[in-house]
């Protein structure tokens, strides 16, 4: 369920499929349950999405590969104090090697 709510002033990245969107900051997100701590990222788009009836700009994800790739400090920078935007970019399903399924932001 955590995939499909909108928490705070955020709401799941699963929310806008494969729309195209332009990242313009990154921050760290992660989400807790229970005492088990999951890393996450919240990023806010250039682009509004409408979702559930509220125009939203603000997503977050717990998505691996999406996570992994925004410990890139440089790219952090970049997007962060370089005001240097990344994308139009989308995100997709893929497979990896052995043939398992996983969500990874591509050019859109």
């Amino acid at each position: 369920m955590a995939d499909y709510q909108i928490i705070g002033n955020s709401a799941s990245l699963a929310k806008i499929g494969e729309q195209s969107f332009t990242i313009t900051f990154v921050e760290d997100s992660n989400y807790t349950q229970g005492e088990e701590v999951t890393q996450g990222v919240k990023i806010t788009t250039r682009e509004m999405f409408e979702v559930d009836g509220n125009q939203i700009n603000r997503f977050h994800t717990t998505r691996v590969a999406i996570v992994n790739r925004f410990k890139n400090q440089k790219l952090r920078e970049d997007v962060n104090k370089n005001q240097i935007p990344l994308g139009p970019v989308k995100c997709v399903s893929e497979k990896s090697a052995s043939g398992k399924s996983f969500y990874n932001l591509v050019d859109a």
